[in-house]
């Protein structure tokens, strides 16, 4: 098993295309995550956490920690889609594994855009 994990980290390092929007994404998300926690503020009441169109209430209020969801999903979202294109460029597709890099950073970016205005809203209830 270790042999296949270099050999596959040998494989990935050869692409310096692929390699590098790894690393652009893994820089990324953790840019992103320090930026989102840096921005909740601790609040003694409930706050603003999420908000939809459906339902009776549109604004959902919990505690201020579950705030931290959104960092911790940018983690997950970063290195699940990194493990995968190093899967898909492993079984000759990296064509498809530079798409779902580049995807990811557009997800990120959406991501970014959402929880910011979220965390916006729970600063001011």
């Amino acid at each position: 098993m270790n042999d296949t994990i270099k050999k596959s980290l040998r494989t990935i390092a050869a692409d310096r295309g692929l390699t590098g929007l790894i690393v652009v994404n893994l820089i990324a998300v953790v840019i992103i995550a320090v930026f989102l926690v840096v921005a909740i503020k601790p609040n003694e009441s409930q706050v603003i956490t999420r908000y939809t169109a459906y339902g009776v209430a549109n604004f959902y209020r919990s505690y201020w920690y579950d705030l931290f969801s959104y960092a911790v999903l940018a983690i997950i979202m970063a290195i699940g889609h990194s493990v995968l294109s190093v899967k898909l460029a492993l079984a000759k597709r990296r064509d498809l594994a530079m798409f779902v890099l580049c995807l990811t950073l557009g997800l990120l970016i959406i991501l970014v855009i959402f929880a910011w205005s979220i965390i916006k809203i729970a600063s001011l209830g």
